[in-house]
């Protein structure tokens, strides 16, 4: 009679442990697949931030032509030069050549 009730205990005994051993373990697989889950979105965002990073880099060479073309926008050879490549003037008695093969 002793051994049945020390059985039925360590059954009880068991029966907890169990329960406890898969509360763990599936606090442990929520923890793995979270992190897993926070890795791959975190490597989104660096992805995505050297995405902007080279837009920037990019804007910011663009900003200091721009800058560039403003300092010289004063000058007499780029007023010239504007005359001649988008207006089509030319000095007087200056001769142009058009090359026909151009289309």
């Amino acid at each position: 009679m002793a051994k049945r009730d020390i059985n039925k205990k360590n059954n009880k005994i068991s029966a907890k442990n169990l329960i406890k051993l898969l509360v763990v373990c599936f606090l442990c697989i929520y923890v793995v697949v979270t992190l897993v889950k926070q890795q791959i979105r975190l490597s989104q965002c660096d992805d995505l931030a050297k995405e902007y990073q080279e837009k920037i880099a990019t804007a910011q060479i663009e900003q200091q032509m721009l800058k560039d073309e403003l300092e010289k926008a004063g000058t007499d050879e780029y007023v010239e030069r504007t005359a001649r490549e988008k207006l089509g003037l030319v000095k007087a008695n200056e001769r142009v050549f058009i090359d026909i093969n151009q289309k």
